[in-house]
């Protein structure tokens, strides 16, 4: 690892977990499917079939499933990054700020983290 990756993840507040999971972005008064490629406490990278604008609002549902464990997170978030990654086929990954998530929001996906980080 490069001493600019360790870096970048020694700045890190909050655990971030590989879990992919589809899930629904709400953007004004459409919704686009996203796969969730990672996940923190703090926010999602993500790929989806449309660029979407920086600072765009999103309004923001997911499933978390842990064994017999379901919880559903409610929150809203912001796009901080978008990359291309393949134009022909209509791919970007989206990096999405939880910007406006409540505190029994935040310990569903902190609890959710734990328990996967501890069975991996």
């Amino acid at each position: 690892m490069n001493d600019q990756h360790t870096r970048h993840l020694e700045r890190r507040k909050y655990p971030r977990i590989d879990k992919r999971m589809t899930f629904e972005l709400q953007i004004e008064d459409e919704a686009i499917t996203a796969e969730m490629i990672n996940l923190s406490i703090n926010g999602a990278y993500c790929r989806v079939n449309k660029p979407l604008p920086l600072m765009a609002s999103l309004k923001i549902v997911f499933v978390l499933v842990y064994g017999n464990d379901v919880d559903y997170v409610e929150c809203e978030g912001v796009v901080v990054r978008v990359e291309e990654i393949l134009p022909e086929n209509k791919r970007y990954n989206i990096a999405i700020f939880f910007n406006d998530i409540e505190v029994s929001e935040k310990k569903k996906i902190e609890s959710f983290i734990e328990k996967y980080q501890k069975n991996r």
